[in-house]
């Protein structure tokens, strides 16, 4: 058996995916019809072209095998996913009139023999694996039908003889998958609505009510959204924008504005969640994009939709911010732009992405307050309870614990108030020493899990009181920390700021790498592009950093502020 090449093309989900290119590749404004660097589909195709050489060899050879013309991983494992991507960027290629390998025979072969690996990989009930997890599953044929859906729509158009293979094979996964979609059942919140996205798909293209009819059904649960305008999830970064584009999809497709509106209260609401340079507040995630940085492109299809349609100046500014920082993060988008013409018209004269506000988002656990370039999150019921962006310099999370019996001493807040631009977070914990267990209810042979602690006394109790007031003025932050109660308790606040950057007025801590503590005066975080926080006095009692019951250090370069209780200091960040 021949060992594939590796592919580039990391799989978590084909809606996500973001494939890099050299820094300077694509200049410009992405501007329609102004004549400056080309159109946003002329600069996205030039994108897509330059992977393509590099992409082709990388084609599994495997003649009479089931994987023949497959794709592999980063892992070296051939998967659906990678082939399908692949088969994917070379038909946006094919089909865009501004590539270099449009209409090209050279193209048609790869494309046939990908999409025969397709079929022949599909299970018989249409179903297909994420083989990093899922198997039968019909929530990834779901994604691989919303993906593959509008490049089958541009390539048909095209009437070309040399894509009679390619056609047929694409329409017979999308036969296949419908089956599955009409019964299968899904894993997650969001899979609802990818299912009735790749429902609304295949029944454009091959009517039948009973895709219509299994819609409705997942539709008919209730939409997962909060007042605020997010969704169960709030994965800001991945599934958030997801859930916008099948509801952006199935409302356009069904001609339902109700599922259109949905879309637009969660655009409306991510707009105060995006920070300097586009990436995205991640910390309040309850999926895997959880603290990873996270950005902003992956809503620009739906952003772009809606600004042409609603004539708004202000998601017009997301997709020039989108367009000019992170191009090479959207060409997945080709295929929608060029399956509808109105999406490559000229944007509305854009305005501004909100950047002086003060807001709480209740139902997420978290307030957003923006000054400018001066970037701060504060969250509840979360170890991080606040991160702070300045530019491109970042502190990534600030986290406090005393060690106060294990992990009991982590501060988590559990309760929250908001006043201006001033945030206080609080916690009281109590915990003593356990008492013989009740001699009417004991356990002849003695065993220990038999006799739950919630039955036996307390006693030698001992108390912490922690409050964290949070509070920002004209882009500088004041943190002020106080812990009071048992007296003694040692203390460690960590300040994790992003690998890469260069930190000064510190001395490193002889027990963990990449750790330093800031002993008095002020210190400092230099960015590589240069960008700046300053943040002081120090403290440094003891040289403790990660106390008995504080969660691991993080990654990138960590300062610890130490002490004892009473814990009483104040932190200027600017």
């Amino acid at each position: 058996m021949t060992t594939p090449r590796r592919s580039f093309l990391k799989q978590s989900s084909l809606a996500a995916t973001a494939v890099a290119v050299a820094p300077g590749l694509l200049h410009g404004q992405g501007a329609e019809g102004t004549g400056e660097k080309g159109s946003i589909m002329e600069q996205l195709t030039a994108i897509n072209d330059a992977l393509i050489e590099d992409l082709l060899p990388q084609q599994v050879e495997l003649p009479g095998e089931r994987w023949d013309g497959g794709m592999a991983d980063r892992y070296e494992i051939i998967n659906i996913n990678s082939t399908l991507a692949l088969a994917g960027r070379l038909g946006n290629s094919y089909s865009s009139p501004s590539s270099e390998y449009y209409l090209s025979p050279r193209l048609e072969v790869p494309m046939e023999r990908a999409m025969a690996c397709v079929l022949r990989v599909q299970h018989e009930d249409g179903t297909t694996d994420l083989h990093t997890t899922n198997f039968h599953s019909t929530p990834d044929v779901a994604f691989l039908v919303n993906y593959i859906s509008p490049i089958f729509v541009n390539l048909r158009q095209l009437d070309r003889p040399g894509l009679a293979g390619v056609i047929e094979n694409m329409e017979q996964f999308l036969r296949n998958g419908g089956r599955a979609l009409a019964v299968g059942g899904i894993h997650t919140p969001n899979h609802r609505w990818v299912v009735g996205s790749a429902l609304a798909r295949v029944h454009a293209l091959f009517p039948s009510q009973a895709y219509v009819d299994r819609i409705d059904d997942w539709l008919g649960e209730g939409i997962d959204m909060d007042p605020d305008g997010q969704f169960t999830e709030r994965s800001v970064s991945i599934y958030s924008p997801i859930c916008d584009n099948m509801f952006l999809t199935m409302g356009r497709l069904l001609q339902r504005d109700e599922l259109l509106d949905i879309a637009r209260k969660n655009l409306d609401m991510t707009l105060y969640y995006i920070q300097p340079g586009g990436e995205v507040l991640t910390d309040a995630s309850g999926r895997q994009d959880n603290a990873r940085i996270g950005y902003v492109a992956n809503y620009y299809y739906a952003y772009r939709y809606f600004a042409l349609k609603d004539n708004n100046p202000v998601y017009a500014a997301v997709c020039r911010l989108i367009e000019d920082e992170m191009p090479e993060r959207i060409t997945r988008y080709i295929s929608e732009l060029l399956e509808d013409p109105t999406l490559r018209e000229a944007l509305p004269v854009a305005s501004k992405i909100p950047d002086d506000y003060a807001k709480r988002f209740a139902h997420s656990g978290v307030f957003r307050i923006r000054h400018g370039d001066a970037d701060l999150s504060v969250i509840e019921e979360n170890p991080t309870f606040m991160s702070f962006m300045k530019g491109n310099a970042v502190l990534q999370s600030i986290r406090l614990a005393a060690a106060f019996f294990g992990s009991r001493g982590m501060f988590i807040s559990e309760g929250a108030e908001f006043s201006g631009r001033t945030v206080t977070l609080t916690k009281s914990h109590t915990h003593g020493y356990y008492q013989p267990f009740p001699e009417d209810e004991r356990i002849a042979d003695g065993e220990w899990e038999k006799m739950p602690r919630d039955k036996r006394a307390m006693s030698e109790l001992q108390t912490l009181n922690y409050r964290v007031e949070v509070t920002e003025a004209g882009g500088k932050v004041s943190i002020d920390i106080q812990i009071e109660g048992t007296p003694h308790v040692p203390v460690s606040m960590e300040m994790s700021f992003r690998s890469g950057g260069e930190l000064e007025g510190v001395v490193a801590d002889k027990n963990l790498d990449d750790a330093y503590f800031l002993e008095s005066g002020k210190g400092q975080y230099k960015s590589p592009d240069g960008d700046v926080i300053t943040f002081g006095p120090g403290i440094s009692e003891h040289k403790w950093s990660e106390i008995r019951g504080m969660l691991p250090k993080q990654n990138g370069d960590s300062v610890y502020l130490t002490g004892f209780t009473p814990f009483r200091h104040t932190l200027q960040l600017g």
